[in-house]
């Protein structure tokens, strides 16, 4: 499959996801496998372990733009604002576009991180090609990547949306377009990140007794 970037002017989401990996502290890593595997779990429960999950891959990428950016090299690592493309198929959040009920946000949610399961593994593929020693960054990226998988299996057990099929990993020749991407790509997961936050706060505070 070949990606095409072309300059500002749109593009959104889609793919496929499971499995959740939540570094307890630098190089130290926990796997949190079978947290949905309980038995029809009360859903309000369900909420508050979907937004625990959120809240603790978006505290794990928290530098992830930041470490990106400084391993790339000029532009990216000066200064000045980074180069940007729009990525054909790139999840983009437009929150001026989503819908007010927070359960159709959380649809549009899932659909974005199905789609990141493929994005992050095309980025960790390139940068261990471009950048093979930088560790913390490639831990970074491929735990991002199972984040992905792990939210997306959680939002879809809490939607009822199970059955997904794999995606494919995109894939970019060119170098410089490589690296523009993997900024884009980390740039906008960590904004549906905030996001869907936000909407599974929301939907907490409203199973509240």
């Amino acid at each position: 499959m070949s990606t095409v970037l072309r300059p500002p002017e749109q593009r959104e989401e889609e793919a496929a996801g499971a499995s959740l990996v939540v570094r307890k502290e630098r190089g130290s890593v926990e796997r949190l496998a079978g947290l949905f595997s309980l038995p029809q779990e009360d859903g309000k429960e369900a909420k508050r372990q979907s937004r625990l999950l959120v809240s603790m891959a978006r505290s794990e990428a928290e530098t992830l733009v930041k470490d990106y950016l400084s391993q790339q090299g000029s532009p990216f690592s000066d200064n000045a604002k980074p180069p940007t493309l729009i990525i054909d198929d790139l999840p983009v959040l437009d929150k001026t576009a989503l819908p007010s009920s927070p359960w159709k946000r959380l649809a549009i949610s899932l659909s974005a991180f199905l789609s990141f399961r493929g994005w992050l593994a095309s980025v960790l593929a390139w940068q261990r090609s471009l950048n093979p020693k930088s560790r913390d960054l490639l831990n970074s990226l491929d735990l991002s990547r199972n984040n992905s998988l792990a939210i997306s299996s959680a939002l879809g057990a809490l939607l009822g949306q199970t059955d997904h099929p794999s995606p494919s990993s995109p894939t970019i020749s060119n170098v410089f377009k490589q690296k523009v991407a993997g900024y884009m790509i980390c740039k906008h997961y960590c904004d549906w990140l905030a996001q869907t936050e936000k909407d599974l706060v929301v939907l907490v505070a409203e199973s509240s007794v």
